[in-house]
């Protein structure tokens, strides 16, 4: 009966995960990260309680996997040694649409400063909706946030998830005809991403 149960747990592993589960003997927990269930339904992890003496398992806990971004990047833009891949926007609150941006250093370890709204008059960071109103952001990365700018290292060739928060959207609108966010590594970069639904 353990082997039965041991292989419906390895069943549920993605078998394009390299991530590892973990099992500990002393709690009968079992976690299962990047699960898929018939290729469709995602989770990010399952928690499972495992009885081994009579081969019964229950589940404590399963996360979804969050849909709302592309997995691949919609767009890439590179510039005086940074990269920046565009993944999408998408709806994250009540009138709320957030940008998902990842950012890489290529040629070296480096200091990025990333601006929110309109952190000076050459380099800043908008929206704009099918109406032609104009948004500014809050930018977050690594649980850091910011209305003004974020500042910190990117280190070669690892990318950072950076994420662009628009408050207040018009209710009406469907789309961004323009995402122009500003990055700083070591001169401005200035992306242009276009037509973009959410």
């Amino acid at each position: 009966m353990k082997n039965i149960l041991l292989f419906l747990c390895l069943l549920l592993i993605n078998t394009t995960s390299y991530a590892t589960a973990n099992f500990t003997s002393a709690t009968g927990v079992f976690l299962v990260p990047n699960v898929s269930v018939n290729g469709i339904t995602n989770y990010e992890s399952v928690t499972l309680q495992l009885d081994l003496s009579n081969g019964t398992f229950s589940v404590l806990d399963a996360t979804l996997k969050d849909t709302s971004f592309s997995e691949t990047p919609i767009e890439t833009l590179s510039s005086n040694g940074l990269k920046v891949d565009f993944y999408g926007c998408a709806s994250t609150g009540h009138n709320q649409i957030t940008c998902r941006t990842k950012v890489m250093s290529i040629n070296s370890d480096d200091q990025i400063t990333i601006p929110a709204a309109h952190w000076n008059s050459n380099m800043h960071t908008a929206a704009f909706d099918n109406f032609g109103r104009e948004y500014s952001s809050k930018v977050t990365a690594f649980d850091q946030s910011s209305t003004y700018a974020l500042v910190f290292t990117l280190i070669q060739g690892v990318p950072a998830t950076v994420d662009f928060i628009f408050d207040n959207i018009d209710i009406k609108a469907t789309s961004f005809t323009a995402f122009q966010p500003a990055f700083s590594l070591n001169s401005p970069v200035q992306g242009n991403f276009r037509n973009i639904l959410f």
